[in-house]
């Protein structure tokens, strides 16, 4: 089983989360803790339908995040994003 470091605390990412993330509704499966639901939960939100956060969606993150950790998602999720974009020459819908 491969192991790949994760950027939050040292943990690792299991194959089986791996794959479960490629699979819908994956990642709600119990492999995964609060902590990581919530994250993958607002990432797939912010990458899909930013304009649709919510004061609530930033209230559950905070649940397990400081505002610093917040802003680091937020920065690593938009910046990902818009480099795929940018590469893959992604049209944009104005």
């Amino acid at each position: 089983m491969a192991d790949r470091r994760g950027f939050s605390r040292g943990r690792s990412v299991t194959d089986e989360q791996v794959q479960a993330l490629k699979e819908s509704g994956g990642s709600s499966r119990d492999i995964f803790t609060e902590e990581e639901r919530a994250a993958i939960q607002f990432a797939e939100q912010l990458t899909a339908w930013p304009a649709a956060i919510q004061p609530a969606d930033l209230e559950t993150l905070g649940k397990f995040f400081n505002i610093e950790q917040i802003e680091e998602l937020v920065l690593a999720i938009a910046n990902l994003t818009n480099r795929f974009n940018e590469g893959m020459k992604t049209p944009v819908d104005v």
